[in-house]
């Protein structure tokens, strides 16, 4: 696929679709469903291999300067700091149960402006301009971290927080970062990926407890990434693959400190695997790789981090579920599973990286 000169700001990667944001406020979309590709009204989504790796544009009316993929359902926000949403969902999307299938961003008229998104499994979040989170849709295990007796509820704020300035979503849990960089957490909790020191499900936020100060976060399955400013990295829950880049424990419901060769400036998580991008460009590996989602030529598991060859000067990093995407300054590269056309090639799968995006 190529298209003609132009800057990559922002990647999100779904479940099995991809969101490129665009430096003109443009977007671009391509793979299964969530990309905002809806056929007709009895059909969710084409099937056509063609059809799915090839990246179609999405009118956002507005221009947006961050969007949220998830697992149907997209979050966007626009220059005005106003929160807008498309995508697909069979059960319906913040107390409305019935089927969505929007292929063009509409405004959530009943929310403030915002300064971050977030899309889960089945659940979102947005941080307002006052720090403040409101979340909705599906309250399983509390990841709405508020009482609330429907199942599918709409929006409303969680209260008894300090001011927040971001926050992360893995399937079933939710970290936030406040603007003094204390973190937050609240949901499942079945390996310990709350980092609260035991397995017990959180149905309120719960402050970490923790001297660390991260910059960010990433959120897989059941583990979570911590980036800290000197560009250490740190992990904690669930090491059933060797997401936390060590064999020693089968979970840690503590941060561990994960062993890298060189200073880090971003990281991202799948399913059940982990990706850090070092200041010299350089990406490494580790996790699960039953798709070839680490980059390296195979399908072997790797608990420790693992240097993604062939594959330099890469500016950002985002991960899927089962696969994983890189911006390089002329190209967008993509490797792991192409089940439904998200990293943009013929095969279903694909073990090491694949410049599939020609952006300059």
């Amino acid at each position: 696929m190529r298209s003609g000169s132009y800057q990559i700001l922002q990647v999100g990667c779904g479940r099995d679709h991809v969101l490129a944001l665009l430096s003109s406020g443009k977007m671009m979309a391509w793979g299964g469903i969530g990309s905002g590709r809806i056929a007709d009204s009895s059909a969710e989504i084409c099937t056509s291999p063609s059809t799915l790796n090839s990246p179609i544009e999405i009118n956002a009316g507005q221009k947006l300067k961050s969007v949220s993929a998830g697992f149907g359902i997209n979050l966007g926000l626009t220059e005005t700091n106003k929160v807008v949403s498309w995508g697909n969902s069979s059960i319906g999307i913040g107390g409305n149960n019935q089927s969505v299938a929007i292929s063009e961003p509409e405004l959530l008229a009943n929310l403030p402006d915002a300064i971050a998104i977030a899309s889960g499994e089945h659940n979102f979040a947005i941080v307002d301009i006052q720090g403040r989170i409101y979340t909705w849709g599906m309250n399983v295990d509390g990841v709405l971290g508020r009482h609330t007796s429907q199942l599918n509820a709409p929006p409303d704020i969680i209260h008894d927080l300090p001011p927040i300035k971001s926050i992360f979503m893995s399937q079933g849990s939710v970290f936030a970062l406040s603007k003094e960089s204390d973190m937050y957490a609240w949901g499942g909790n079945s390996a310990g990926q709350l980092g609260l020191g035991h397995l017990d499900t959180q149905l309120e936020p719960m402050r970490i407890n923790t001297s660390m100060k991260p910059i960010v976060l990433a959120a897989g399955a059941t583990h979570i990434l911590a980036l800290l400013p000197d560009g250490e990295v740190y992990a904690w829950g669930s090491n059933n693959k060797g997401q936390l880049g060590t064999k020693a424990v089968n979970y840690s419901p503590a941060p561990l400190k994960i062993n890298l060769p060189e200073k880090i400036i971003d990281i991202a998580a799948g399913l059940h695997f982990s990706l850090a991008l070092s200041k010299s460009g350089k990406l490494y590996a580790w996790g699960w790789n039953g798709f070839g989602q680490l980059g390296l030529g195979d399908s072997v598991d790797r608990s420790r981090p693992t240097r993604v060859k062939n594959l330099e000067a890469v500016q950002s990093i985002s991960a899927g579920h089962t696969y994983a995407v890189a911006v390089t300054s002329k190209n967008l590269w993509g490797w792991g599973n192409n089940s439904s056309g998200q990293i943009g090639s013929a095969s279903s799968k694909i073990d090491h990286p694949n410049s599939f995006l020609s952006i300059a």
